[in-house]
This record gives structure tokens, C-alpha cells and sequence, in this order.
């Protein structure tokens, strides 16, 4: 990808599944040169949907990459990925721990091997456990607890660890231009529980939970005459703003209401009073006069995962249309940042399984 941010990194890809080939896509999308190297069978997300063939969600984490077999249980397997490794910047896995040492190319291995190497690894719980998944994570770190018993329905920790994965890497590379030294980057989807929670995860010896003043009346989806909205006004001076814009202004002289600590005692009276008011008016209305206020909202979506349709998303270049060579037409979501001078974008579909491999070993000088 010319001119792209990563212009010339070169990364071998052994992840599979979710979290790690999201974390290899984005480094894809910002011009790295990213060869997927599967086992003979292929990763296994190529069989958990199935359209002529194809899985689109494994399309829908792998594009812009190339694709090479190799079967790393063999000593051919290793020897041709070793020779990958060579000429890379950065290699990626998500084996369980344990599996790339038994493959004999494990962090120590590799980086004697080739000390610039920028290793990446990403896990579950850490490795000292065995495998584990999101939801798994989603139980053991408290979240379907704080959810009401209700699992997330998004992997939300497998899709925030990507861009924990690249954030390391890059920072790993601009660490190499000083010493001239690669180094092993290790994360895990326990921690990227702990990204997620870090505002909620603080214990002290106050005895006070945190939130102690939150007012929840004014941070939560209320129904209007026709739809849903969404108000977010957790700061005192939004809650003021919000009330008078709802023409609640004379709440605020209500001793309940008159300061944050009495508003989030009374927060559940506050709620039935704001609720009635809002079911006087359409939800179109309700977010012009609260635009017009410059107040944080939303509007409910209707459809679950809407964004492919979402104007603002598509105003962004967030929504583009790619060609896959057996599906046809796409909507995917392109790269979630943009630059200035080296843009960042999504190109190629994912690839068959192998698809690339002879192009791949001639432009690596592997031939």
C-alpha cells in the first residue's frame, strides 16, 4: 500500500480466530505487509459460516492480508516458516501457551534466531492457562455480573485486544529504531478486561462505591412518542442544561433535584419525571431540540449491528464497498482512524486458503 504509515513492515501471521487477526488486519490496513500462514485445513473460522463456500466472518477479519499453507507440524512446515521469519519485521500468534514452543518457535527461539524480530502474542488469561475464551472473560472479570447475569453480545474483549496488540507493536518498532533490538509483546484478553474496566477498577479504603453521585436518570434510554433515545448528561453542568432544554428548568429549584448529590438520591423520581415528559414529543423532535443545545444523545437504532447503515459512519468513509472475488459486492467497515498525509485503507479481500503463496515466497526472495 503506498505511502501507508507501515510502508515496508513485513509480519508473518499465525493467529486465528478472532482478536488476533484483527490485531494483524489493522497493522494490513495501515500498509503492513501482513502474509496469513495457515495450517493445511485452514483457520478454523474459514468453517463457522458458510455462503458458496466462503465464511464471511472469517472475511470479515482478514482482509488485506496474503495467504500461504504451511503445515508447522512438519519439519518442511517449520523450515519454510523459519525462512518467513527471517525476512519479517513482526510475527503475531494466538496459540494457546505452550503450543509454539512444542512447534519450536517459541518467543526465545525466534528472537535468538532473529533479534529485530518484534514478537507478538496473545492469550487468554496469560501463559500459565490453558485456552479461554471471551465469554469466559466476560465471566471470571466481573462484566456479566455488572450486565445483570446477562453475557455482552459482542466479543467486546476480542475486539478491543487488537488494537491493545498493535499499540505494543508499534510501540516495540519505534523502541527497535533506537536500540536495534526487537522484544517480545505479550497481551491477553484479561487484560484487555482490565482496558476495558480500568474507570470502574479502584479500590481504596474510603468505603464509598464508585459512582457515588452518578445520576443515573440522566445517563439512559428514555421512549419518546414514536422511539427510543439515548441522553448522556453525567456532568453537573449537562444535567442543569438538559433539565432547562426539557423545560424541567423548575426541577432544579426542587430540593431533590437542586444539586448532584440530591439528584442521585432521588435519581428513580427524577427518571419517571423525565420519562413522562419525553413521550410528549417524537424522537426526531427530541434530538433537534437537543442538538440545537449541544447536548450529548441518540437516537435508539431500530436493528441490531446497524452501523453499515449508520449516515455519520458513511459520511466518514467508515462504510466501503469491496469486491470478493466469490461474493461479490460487500459492505465492510474500512480502518477506524484516519491521517492526514498516509491514509490507512481496506484494499483486498481476505484471502483463499493458500491463495498467495507463490507470490509471496518469489517477492520474500524464499525461491
Amino acid at each position: 500500500m503506498s505511502g501507508a504509515p507501515l510502508e515496508g513492515i513485513r509480519v508473518v501471521d499465525l493467529t486465528h480466530h478472532l482478536g488476533g487477526p484483527l490485531a494483524t488486519m489493522a497493522l494490513a490496513q495501515l500498509g503492513a505487509d501482513v502474509v496469513k500462514v495457515e495450517a493445511p485445513g485452514g483457520d478454523e473460522w474459514r468453517s463457522v459460516d458458510d455462503v458458496a463456500g466462503e465464511s464471511r466472518l472469517f472475511h470479515s477479519v482478514n482482509r488485506d492480508k496474503r495467504g500461504v499453507v504451511l503445515d508447522l507440524k512438519t519439519p518442511d512446515g517449520r523450515s519454510e516458516l523459519l525462512r518467513l521469519v527471517d525476512r519479517a519485521d513482526v510475527l503475531v500468534h494466538s496459540f494457546s501457551p505452550g503450543v509454539v514452543d512444542r512447534l519450536g518457535v517459541g518467543a526465545d527461539d525466534l528472537s535468538a534466531r532473529h533479534p529485530r524480530l518484534v514478537y507478538c502474542s496473545l492469550s487468554a488469561f496469560g501463559p500459565h492457562r490453558g485456552r479461554g475464551s471471551d465469554i469466559a472473560v466476560q465471566a471470571e472479570s466481573g462484566l456479566i455480573a455488572a450486565n445483570d447475569g446477562r453475557i455482552v453480545p459482542l466479543p467486546i474483549h476480542d475486539t478491543i485486544v487488537p488494537w491493545i496488540m498493535v499499540s505494543g507493536i508499534l510501540a516495540a518498532l519505534i523502541e527497535r529504531e533506537r536500540s536495534g533490538r526487537g522484544q517480545v509483546v505479550e497481551t491477553s484478553l484479561l487484560e484487555a478486561a482490565g482496558a476495558l474496566a480500568a474507570h470502574r477498577s479502584v479500590r481504596d479504603e474510603s468505603g464509598e462505591p464508585l459512582f457515588n453521585r452518578f445520576v443515573g436518570a440522566l445517563y439512559r434510554t428514555y421512549p419518546t412518542a414514536d422511539g427510543d433515545i439515548a441522553i448522556a448528561c453525567y456532568a453537573p453542568r449537562l444535567q442543569e442544561r438538559l433539565l432547562e432544554a426539557l423545560g424541567l428548568a423548575e426541577l432544579l429549584d426542587d430540593p431533590r433535584f437542586s444539586d448532584l448529590e440530591s439528584r442521585a438520591r432521588h435519581t428513580n423520581e427524577l427518571a419517571e419525571l423525565i420519562s413522562a415528559r419525553l413521550r410528549a414529543d417524537t424522537a426526531e423532535g427530541w434530538c433537534r431540540l437537543l442538538r440545537d443545545a449541544d447536548l450529548p444523545h441518540g437516537v435508539v437504532a431500530a436493528e441490531p449491528l446497524s452501523l453499515l447503515d449508520h449516515p455519520d459512519a458513511r459520511a466518514l468513509g467508515l462504510v466501503v464497498e469491496m469486491e470478493d472475488p466469490t461474493l461479490g459486492p460487500e459492505l465492510v467497515l474500512a480502518p477506524p482512524l484516519r491521517f492526514s498525509r498516509t491514509p490507512a485503507a481496506t484494499r483486498r479481500p481476505a484471502p483463499r486458503l493458500g491463495e498467495h503463496a507463490a507470490e509471496v515466497l518469489s517477492e520474500w526472495a524464499l525461491e
